[in-house]
């Protein structure tokens, strides 16, 4: 896998583009399904004594990149928390694979 789906986390978000990756302040999460997440989630648990929820559930149900891999995005963990997308974009997203899926006859 390249450096930049590495810089990829579960949620979305491209680390790579981040200040706080590119300063060595943070580093990024990856896919849940790789070795970054596993890293990323025990220095999360030593800093902070807990884990980024996504990331976590991510890692847990070994899905890669949730917005694609998950089919139960978006679910509580980004509705509940405010980042790191805004509700308006997570309800685009309902709506939008509402509507591509099979109608049931």
């Amino acid at each position: 896998m390249s450096d930049e789906i590495f810089g990829t986390g579960a949620c979305g978000i491209n680390c790579l583009t981040c200040r706080l990756a590119t300063t060595g302040v943070c580093s990024p999460c990856g896919p849940g399904t790789s070795v970054h997440a596993a890293k990323k989630l025990a220095a999360q648990l030593k800093l902070m004594g807990g884990f980024c929820p996504i990331l976590k559930c991510a890692s847990d149900r070994r899905v890669a990149f949730c917005l694609r891999d998950c089919d139960k995005f978006p679910c509580r963990h980004f509705k509940d928390h405010k980042h790191p997308f805004s509700q308006g974009y997570l309800e685009m997203q309902t709506r939008r694979r509402e509507a591509g899926k099979p109608k049931p006859n």
